[in-house]
């Protein structure tokens, strides 16, 4: 749980933001300097900051890209299962359209039970003593 800032403090910090911005790059360096800060190692330190977060924002882009990769090979995967799917539907009318003998269970295919196409085709096909399986 994050804590609400006093308006107050709020407005003082952009008052100081405010300040630091209308300062020149001289009155900077006076006034870390007059603080006893090392420039040198203050201008390596800010450098490394900058880089750092550079670095953890290209991460999080990287890591965004792969997440759309990763969406877009489910997608593709969906589609081709439905590919798929229309395949099997197609094996299964041509062998109902071609063995009107069927029963008429078998005859009027009508639910996939339950989305189990490869089953309702296999069942078709030892019905049918055919083998529409062209891979094998």
């Amino acid at each position: 749980m994050t804590k609400k800032k006093d308006p107050g403090v709020t407005r003082l910090e952009d008052e100081m933001v405010e300040d630091v911005f209308a300062m020149s790059d001289a009155e900077i360096e006076a006034e870390l300097r007059e603080e006893g800060v090392d420039i040198d190692a203050f201008d390596k330190e800010m450098d490394d900051l900058f880089a750092s977060a550079l670095a953890e924002g290209g991460q999080r882009r990287l890591q965004d890209a792969r997440k759309a990769v990763d969406l877009h090979h489910e997608r593709q995967k969906r589609k081709e299962q439905q590919k798929s799917q229309d395949e099997l539907r197609a094996q299964i009318a041509a062998i109902v359209a071609g063995n009107p003998d069927l029963t008429m269970a078998a005859r009027n295919f009508e639910k996939e039970h339950h989305g189990d196409l490869e089953g309702v085709l296999e069942d078709l096909q030892e019905l049918t003593g055919d083998d529409w399986d062209d891979d094998e």
